[in-house]
């Protein structure tokens, strides 16, 4: 007699998912909470990404400002990354009392992991959540588009290649926020109706086993309010806004062979802001108070410069059955810039500067079609804080036979403060 046993193959269909406290969305992916489609007609996102996932469990709606916030505490602790890489202004800038969206459309993603969790080692400096967007491939044709509305226009073309192995890609959008102010009264007295200018461009190129991936994007934003001054009924604030945002970003993954997989990242962005407040009378004429009036110090001017570099990479390695081992490394680099000109011409500023490095590994382990564990750890150095920070991350998950499932994440999360503090 010959016993014979069979063991269980672990597949893809099959296998459970390790996604404790993460929820994914993208027309492609298996166990998707979210399409794309699903994000834009959302009713209360108003086609806003952050908008979408702000109606799952784990998030707050905050209508004064912008920001994605997870489990209260600061929009900062959120952090969004595209292809890997750290987008630090992905939300347009706004004055006080006034909620802003993000920046890019939902269209521009194929993919999106949404973490109110435990998130990957391979990413940091968040204390909250982690919001992880994957920019699309080649399209599947070649496509213009043209649009006019009572507010704006906007236009854009993705050109496809013959050979459907590049493609590249322009788009522009004007939008003056004036004539629907007319219809639909705002709480805010707008002297200068929001105006916006955004253009973006892309290309792709096929590789022989992978693909290369550049998106850059470029706005200009104008507006300014006045409100009731907080310590006079007769006098008011006229706040304006100026900002200038610039993202680069270009991603090139490659098959190396053996089940090797290479991800090298780069990205660029600046960001200019100028901030004006005048105290004035009901009459719209500017207040001038001499000092050591109070008053004196709501006349100022707040300019502020920042610039942000990043490179990165990404070791992958596709171990028996689904088991997967990743490791790399990240390379941070800001340069924030700030002036402070008060109400006599007297001018304060400052730089701060950081360089932060970081390594991490992470490992993928099936254990069967139906428990799987993630585990990882990251190391990181900040350079203005000269402190080194190691951060163990796991996640476990098991899948029930109703097709049910339940999810475990544990992990020490580290995050800089921001420069202004």
């Amino acid at each position: 007699n010959q016993n014979i046993s069979i063991k269980e193959l672990i597949t893809e269909l099959k296998a459970v998912i390790i996604s404790a406290g993460s929820f994914e969305a993208g027309d492609k992916k298996k166990g998707t909470v979210l399409t794309s489609l699903d994000i834009v007609t959302t009713a209360s996102a108003e086609g806003d990404i952050t908008g979408a996932l702000e109606t799952l469990p784990g998030t707050q709606q905050v209508g004064e400002t912008g920001g994605l916030f997870v489990r209260g505490g600061s929009a900062n602790e959120a952090k969004i990354y595209i292809d890997g890489n750290l987008v630090n202004n992905f939300f347009y800038s706004s004055l006080p009392g006034i909620a802003s969206r993000g920046r890019f459309n939902p269209f521009l993603f194929k993919g999106t992991i949404f973490s109110t969790g435990g998130y990957s080692a391979l990413y940091g400096q968040a204390l909250s959540s982690a919001l992880i967007l994957e920019s699309n491939d080649l399209p599947e044709r070649t496509e213009a588009s043209l649009g006019i509305s009572i507010i704006g226009i906007n236009a854009g073309i993705n050109k496809l290649a013959k050979n459907k192995k590049s493609s590249w890609g322009l788009s522009y959008s004007f939008a003056h926020l004036g004539p629907a102010f007319a219809i639909i009264k705002q709480k805010q007295d707008y002297f200068k109706d929001p105006v916006f200018h955004e253009g973006d461009a892309n290309f792709r190129i096929k590789t022989k086993k992978g693909m290369i991936k550049y998106y850059g994007y470029w706005s200009a934003s104008n507006m300014g309010y006045t409100v009731t001054d907080i310590d006079s009924t007769n006098l008011k604030d006229a706040l304006s806004l100026k900002n200038l945002n610039t993202y680069q970003n270009l991603n090139w993954r490659e098959n190396i062979g053996s089940g090797w997989k290479s991800i090298v990242g780069l990205s660029f962005s600046t960001d200019k802001q100028d901030i004006i407040n005048e105290l004035q009378n009901a009459d719209g004429a500017k207040q001038v108070f001499s000092n050591p009036s109070g008053y004196a110090f709501k006349n100022f001017d707040l300019e502020t410069k920042s610039y942000y570099a990043q490179a990165r990479i990404v070791l992958e390695k596709r171990l028996k059955g689904l088991n997967i081992l990743r490791f790399g490394s990240d390379y941070f680099h800001s340069n924030e810039k700030s002036g402070y000109t008060l109400y006599d011409g007297t001018t304060y500023g400052g730089t701060i500067k950081d360089n932060l490095y970081a390594a991490f590994a992470e490992t993928d382990f099936y254990l069967s079609n139906n428990l799987a564990m993630k585990l990882g750890s990251r190391l990181e150095h900040s350079q203005i804080m000269d402190r080194w920070n190691i951060a163990p991350r796991a996640s476990l998950a098991y899948k029930f036979k109703n097709n049910g499932q339940a999810s475990f994440a544990y992990g020490i999360f580290y995050q800089n403060p921001e420069t202004k503090y």
